[in-house]
């Protein structure tokens, strides 16, 4: 049985200059509009990386093509996923996100195949979780979200006319 089902909600790339990656999505693949959240913190108390806990900051910008959420993340501070990322093979393709609609469920699924936890964190404003799971021969990442009504209701606040997040009803 798979940790994950549904449609995919999110793809995410790491990278040095959001600006840069938001001109290059905007003017090459029509990504008209963008929602920046600069300088979020992620603490000890609320974020592990590699099984420590870690101290972080960074710079985000959500889009969306179409339907698609398309994240862009650059790290400004401490040692995260990201900076490893960013390190071992520079900007690119990060990770896929899916939102389960039993997250602790699939977590639990996910570690007893023996899936990796990288990093773990939690928005505490919002009650959103996320975790990332190694992607082993795929390179990349699988993150799984707990999207609680608030941080739905931002996220479909975002989406384009005519388009739906997974969870919307028709």
């Amino acid at each position: 049985m798979n940790p994950i089902t549904g449609p995919i909600f999110q793809v995410a790339w790491v990278v040095h200059d959001i600006d840069a990656a938001e001109q290059e999505f905007t003017d090459r693949y029509g990504v008209d509009e963008w929602v920046r959240m600069p300088r979020m913190h992620f603490g000890p108390e609320s974020s592990r990386y590699r099984d420590a806990p870690a101290d972080f900051t960074l710079d985000t910008s959500l889009g969306y093509a179409g339907g698609q959420q398309l994240e862009l993340i650059a790290p400004v501070s401490g040692e995260n996923l990201y900076t490893e990322a960013l390190t071992r093979t520079g900007p690119g393709l990060h990770h896929i996100a899916w939102v389960p609609d039993d997250f602790d469920a699939a977590l639990a699924q996910a570690q007893a195949q023996g899936t990796e936890i990288v990093q773990h964190c939690t928005v505490a404003e919002i009650g959103m979780e996320f975790v990332h799971l190694s992607g082993g021969p795929l390179g990349s990442y699988i993150e799984l979200l707990r999207l609680p009504a608030p941080a739905r209701a931002m996220f479909d606040s975002m989406i384009p006319h005519g388009y739906r997040n997974p969870w919307s009803c028709e």
